[in-house]
């Protein structure tokens, strides 16, 4: 399971850094068309969740075999997610 975790986190990992990569080149050579702000908006919104998704990934890989701690990890990952996807549930009990 290790290794399926690993091979995710590094596709994840590449895809992050394309599209950082994309963004500077946009910011340093600033090439325009068409729909460019719609796309750097969705690229920053993808950009925030695949983070979310690499470090969740490098977690489950570093809590698996671990019950205990994975069950602490997995409780952990559940809040960050619900508050991120979902704020006005966090809102609505708090």
């Amino acid at each position: 399971m290790k290794k399926f975790y690993s091979v995710l986190g590094s596709i994840l990992g590449f895809l992050i850094i394309l599209l950082y990569a994309f963004k500077n080149l946009q910011a340093l050579i600033g090439f325009e068309f068409d729909g460019m702000e719609d796309i750097l908006g969705y690229f920053n919104l993808v950009q925030q969740y695949l983070v979310y998704a690499l470090a969740g990934l490098a977690g489950m890989e570093f809590v698996a075999g671990k019950k205990l701690i994975a069950a602490i990890f997995f409780i952990i990952l559940a809040f960050v997610v619900v508050s991120t996807f979902f704020p006005d549930v966090v809102n609505s009990v708090m």
